[in-house]
Parts: C-alpha cells; sequence; structure tokens
C-alpha cells in the first residue's frame, strides 16, 4: 500500500467517521425533543409515573430545565424550599426561574412564611402585589421606617388602581402621617389624567370632609363639561377650581373644539382666570382642533406660549399650519422645533416642500437633494420629486463562524432554538426574549442571523431592528409565501408590494400574531372581518384557527385589502389608513372642501399610531417592490391628491383593533 493511498484511506475514514457521529448527534437529538414532548404530555395528563421515566432520561439535554418547571410550578407547597432555591439559581439563563420565584412568593406570602420571602424576594417582574407583601412585614419588623416610608411614598404616586395587598401598606402609611391631603390630591390628579374615575371617587375618601366635594365636581366636570360649564355654583378663586374648570373645558373640546373654546371666552369675561390658564387651554383646545382639522387651530396654537420640552405643541402648529396651506407660518414654526427635530427626515422634507410653496426652489432642491439618499419614507417621496433612484443601500449581515459558535454556545440561545424547533413558540419567543435582553448591538446582529437561518423570520426581523445595522434588507425584509402572495394579489388587483408592506407591519411575519383585541395571523384580521371576507368569496372559516392558517390569511386579509381599496376609490393611502384604523373613521379626516396633497394628508393623521402606520406600509412596500424587482414601481403613484368625502359607506365593517 503506497504512502498517497494510506492517506486517502485515512481521510476518507475521518470523513466517514463524522459523517457517522452527525448522524449520531442528529438521532440522539431527535430523540431527546421526542421523550421531552411525551414527558410533556405525560405531565398534563397526569400520567406522573410516564412523566419521571422520560425525565430520567433527558438529562444533558438543554430543556429539561422547563420540563421541570413545569412540574415544580404545580407542587410548590409539597415541594422542599431547598430544592426550589436550587431550581431558580440554576435556571439562570431562561425566565423559568424568576417565573417559578414569583409563584413561590405568592406561596410564602400566603403562608406567612415572611422569613423565607424575605430571603427569595426579588421583584423583577414589577409585581405591586409582592411588593406591598414585603412592605407590609417589614414595617411590622422594623422600627426603622423612614426610608420604608419614602418607599410606600413613591408607590402611592401612581394614577393606576393597585391590589389590596397594598392597602394595609397605605393604611400604615396614614397612620404615620405621611398621607397629607396634598398627597392624596396627587393621586387624584394622576388618577384623573389616567381617566379612571373610579379610583378617583375612592381616592376622595382619604381626604377631610369639606374636600371631598370638590373631587365630586371634578368627577361630574368629568361626566358632563357642557353642563356643568354652564352651570357653575361655587368660587373658583382657588387653584383647584380653575383647574377643574379648565380641564372641563378641554374635556368639552375632545367633543366639540369650537365650542369648548366659544365657553372659555364667556368664562374668562366673567371670572378671574390667569395666563397660565389661558396657556393650557389654548394649547390643548388647540391641539385637539389641529386633529379636528379646524382651520382656527393655527391661531390658538399661535397664541399659546411654549415651554422648553413642549415637543407636542411645536409638531401640532406645523401640522395645523400645513393643513391649511399656511406654508410662512408654518415654515416659522419649523423653525422653532428643538434643534435635534428639525434634523429629523419628517420635518426637513417639510421643510423643503414648504420651501417650494414659497418660491424658493433652490433650498429646496437641495434639502431634497440630501433626504433622497435616506432609505426612508421621506428619503423615498424626496427622490420621486427629483425623479431619481431609490436610495436602498443594501448590505448583508456578515457573521463570523467564530462569532457563531460563541452565539450557539450559549444556553440561552440553544434553549430558545429547541423550543423553537418544537413548536412551543410562546415559550420560545419569552426565551429569545431573555437571551438577547442584554446583548449589544453586534450580538443582535449575529442572533439576528442566526434566526433566519433557523427559517424564525419575525424574531430575525425584530431583533435586527434592536441593533445598529439596519441595512440587510434580505433579513429584515423577508420574501416569504411569494406564490400565494402574488396569486392573491392578482386575483385582486392589488400592487404585491402593498400586500406585503401591509404584512409586514401588522405580523413582522409572525403566523400565530394575536393582537391584544383579538385580530389573527399574519395579515391580522379581526374574526368578524375574516368571517364577512371568506363569504365574499366562498372561503367559509368557522374558528379562529382557520383564519390563522396561512394560505386562509392571505386570501382573506388581500380580499378585505381590496374591498377597502374599493371603498376608498382605488386610494392606496387612504385604503392603508382604513385598514390600521376602520374606513367609517378615516371619512372624519378628509378635507371638508377642497384637495389636498396626500403627503399632507398623512401627516395630519390625528392618531399617531395610524400615521405612523400608514408611513411604514408605504415604506415598506417600496422596498418590497425594489426587493421583488418592480422597476416600474413609483412611490408617488400611491400618493394621490385626497380629495373632499363624497359620501358612501363601506362595504365591510372596520377591521378595528
Amino acid at each position: 500500500m503506497t504512502h498517497r493511498f494510506k492517506l486517502c484511506f485515512i481521510i476518507l475514514a475521518v470523513v466517514l467517521g463524522a459523517a457517522a457521529s452527525a448522524r449520531a448527534a442528529d438521532r440522539k437529538i431527535d430523540q431527546y425533543r421526542q421523550d421531552y414532548l411525551n414527558a410533556l404530555a405525560a405531565l398534563r395528563s397526569g400520567d406522573l409515573g410516564r412523566f419521571r421515566q422520560l425525565e430520567g432520561k433527558l438529562n444533558g439535554y438543554v430543556l429539561q430545565g422547563y420540563l421541570q418547571y413545569y412540574y415544580l410550578k404545580d407542587r410548590i407547597p409539597s415541594t422542599p424550599a431547598s430544592t426550589l432555591s436550587a431550581f431558580i439559581t440554576q435556571n439562570q439563563d431562561a425566565p423559568i426561574g424568576n417565573m417559578l420565584r414569583q409563584k413561590w412568593l405568592r406561596y410564602l406570602a400566603k403562608r406567612d412564611n415572611w422569613k423565607t420571602f424575605i430571603e427569595e424576594y426579588q421583584d423583577v417582574d414589577q409585581d405591586s402585589a409582592l411588593n406591598c407583601d414585603r412592605l407590609a412585614y417589614l414595617l411590622r419588623k422594623t422600627k426603622r421606617r423612614t426610608a420604608l416610608m419614602t418607599e410606600i411614598g413613591q408607590l402611592w404616586l401612581t394614577g393606576n388602581s393597585l391590589p389590596d395587598a397594598c392597602n394595609p401598606v397605605f393604611a400604615a402609611w396614614r397612620r404615620a402621617g405621611d398621607m397629607t391631603s396634598s398627597k392624596v390630591w396627587e393621586r387624584i390628579r394622576l388618577a384623573m389624567k389616567q381617566r379612571d374615575l373610579t379610583l378617583a371617587a375612592q381616592l376622595k375618601w382619604d381626604l377631610p370632609a369639606k374636600d371631598q366635594v370638590w373631587v365630586d365636581r371634578w368627577l361630574a366636570m368629568y361626566r358632563n363639561p357642557q353642563h356643568e360649564l354652564n352651570n357653575i355654583r361655587y368660587p373658583v378663586e382657588t387653584p383647584l377650581a380653575r383647574d377643574i374648570i379648565r380641564q372641563g373645558v378641554v374635556r368639552l373640546a375632545y367633543i366639540d373644539p369650537a365650542e369648548a373654546m366659544k365657553t372659555w371666552d364667556a368664562l374668562r369675561l366673567k371670572y378671574q382666570f390667569f395666563g397660565e390658564d389661558d396657556n393650557y387651554v389654548l394649547r390643548r383646545v388647540g391641539i385637539l382642533a389641529a386633529q379636528d382639522h379646524l382651520p382656527q387651530a393655527v391661531g390658538w396654537l399661535s397664541r399659546a406660549s411654549v415651554n422648553p420640552g413642549d415637543g407636542s405643541l411645536r409638531r401640532w402648529r406645523v401640522r395645523a399650519a400645513l393643513r391649511v396651506g399656511k406654508w410662512h407660518t408654518a415654515l416659522r414654526f419649523i423653525a422653532d422645533l428643538a434643534h435635534g427635530e428639525q434634523r429629523q427626515d419628517e420635518w426637513r422634507y417639510w421643510k423643503a416642500r414648504m420651501l417650494e410653496k414659497v418660491g424658493d426652489e433652490a433650498a429646496a432642491l437641495q434639502i431634497f437633494s440630501e433626504l433622497a439618499k435616506e432609505r426612508s419614507y421621506y428619503g423615498f417621496l424626496a427622490a420621486d420629486r427629483l425623479g431619481r433612484r431609490y436610495a436602498m443601500q443594501r448590505e448583508r449581515i456578515q457573521a463570523t463562524p467564530e462569532e457563531i459558535s460563541a452565539m450557539l454556545a450559549q444556553p440561552s440561545i440553544q434553549m430558545a432554538k429547541e423550543l423553537f424547533e418544537l413548536g412551543e413558540t410562546v415559550d420560545a419567543r419569552r426565551q429569545w426574549a431573555w437571551a438577547t435582553r442584554n446583548m449589544n448591538s453586534r450580538d443582535l446582529q449575529v442572533a439576528a442571523v442566526l434566526a433566519r437561518e433557523w427559517g424564525w423570520y419575525d424574531r430575525a426581523i425584530l431583533t435586527a431592528a434592536r441593533s445598529d445595522d439596519l441595512n440587510d434588507l434580505g433579513l429584515r425584509f423577508p420574501v416569504l409565501y411569494r406564490n400565494m402572495i402574488e396569486t392573491n394579489a392578482q386575483d385582486n388587483g392589488i400592487d404585491p408590494s402593498w400586500v406585503y408592506g401591509i404584512l409586514r407591519q401588522e405580523s413582522a411575519f409572525m403566523t400565530d400574531a394575536r393582537s391584544d383585541v383579538g385580530a389573527l395571523g399574519l395579515m391580522q384580521l379581526m374574526p368578524r372581518t375574516g368571517w364577512l371576507a371568506g363569504l365574499r368569496i366562498h372561503l367559509f372559516v368557522r374558528s379562529d384557527s382557520a383564519i390563522l392558517n396561512v394560505a386562509n390569511n392571505l386570501r382573506l386579509g388581500t380580499s378585505y385589502l381590496k374591498t377597502v381599496l374599493d371603498d376608498t376609490g382605488g386610494h392606496e393611502v387612504l385604503a392603508t389608513a382604513a385598514y390600521n384604523a376602520g374606513p367609517n373613521r378615516i371619512m372624519q379626516w378628509l378635507p371638508q372642501s377642497g384637495k389636498l396633497d396626500a403627503d399632507a394628508w398623512v401627516d395630519t393623521i390625528p392618531y399617531r399610531e395610524t400615521r405612523n402606520y400608514v408611513k411604514n406600509v408605504m415604506a415598506f412596500s417600496t422596498v418590497y417592490a425594489y426587493l421583488l424587482g418592480d422597476k416600474s414601481f413609483n412611490l408617488d403613484s400611491a400618493m394621490t391628491t385626497v380629495l373632499p368625502a363624497g359620501g358612501g359607506a363601506p362595504l365591510l365593517p372596520a377591521n378595528k383593533r
């Protein structure tokens, strides 16, 4: 046997051995996964014998701790404290340690086992009830109460209701003389700001009897401002009375800003108010008027004095002026924005548009030229005004083998991957959030690359967005379900890049997404909307799971999107807003007379959520047109002039969320 032949034989043996080892490792992990799922099923069915048998075979498996958590969480009373404490200590790489701690602490408090409670206490999840349990115990056991009273005072200052466990703590605080009337009023003000009338009504009993009537007056003012403002039967010289009245005016402005300002002008003639009261009303009623697109808003907001940190007033002054086409005034308002805001794409774009409107085209072109270099909604609009190509700045994130290996070596990442592979999506996302919570920008990029390689696209998108590298368009805007999306878009006569823009904004490709109000799936359809859309296309969906199905969701979503588009006269921008806020609502935002440029209409949408939603969808659609190779796409073609409402009702109810 020659030397060369021997060498080849050795290499072949090594390669075959490595392949055999890989196959053995795959078989082992497959067996681990099956045993894990079977053990979980046995535990949930109450077959503890089979559970223990299978759990004993999982030594060395990265998810063994999760299995132990599911066993322990329902057996805290019968589990030794040392076992629970050891589990928490040994599971720092997963949220399950803290989850068990919270359950254990609740049990310890219920059993009055305060020694162990104090030893184990950590308020990681900001559990107010547990915090109050801790404070109540410490108040009973220590004579050094100064620091505790300070902590209770900080806990008190919230406009939200607190658990019943906090009542004894606040009772002790009251007995110590720290619950002064001023502190009670401070919390009542916070409660009213949060619109928690029930809490405000409860707090009045902590006031002296002579003050309680003022809480009743405030609540009555909130509930029926027009009646109360027309029937004031108490002196208004005190700061509290003036506060109640001016807040009543603002409350009325939510219904009718013009009537509110008329009422305020009458009250100023009848009673003595101060400049600070007038400024309060001008600012708040002016903003509400701007959101209602009243032309008077410009004058009211011009009269309001601006505090250094009042960015909201400054921004709404600009929007109010641009809505009514007062370009010189709007330019002056932009100059009053904070320096950092003036450098933002939004206000650079609008400064250029206003300069263009007043005839300074050279200055406008200079701003547009710089802005067109940006990959953003305003950058794309600027490029369209110049007739230039969009700046996409596409650059793939590169992760070295060493970085990948180091990331994969982290137990927290391994657990997230295993949970994802097993389809345990809720646990997987919670674990991923835990694993990435303290990562720096570079680690987030590497983690996002890994998530993409695993096919976990929603985590890849969201993790990359937290880093400082946003140029990997393939990672941030994956082209998934292309055949289904293009087929459905073609069937409905709509642009597939627009469907992608909606989908990317709605769910970031999270197929099982469920919003707080019940919207479902990739395109976030409310169940009733999905059902009605299904009737229209003869796709009968009888359950949430049917709407969550990817193929169904895309068919239903594109069909509903087409209906909304038709209902808005084929206007993509209006349809995008309607998809988010509902067709009926956007009818209220249309100009009353005359026409309005689409970019001005978008930036004067009163709801920040919908305003940002529309801008994101239009920008995402532009990126997807580029990724799909649609060279004919032009954002400007979607930004058609917005005309006054012409009547007509939506064909489907709003897909409200």
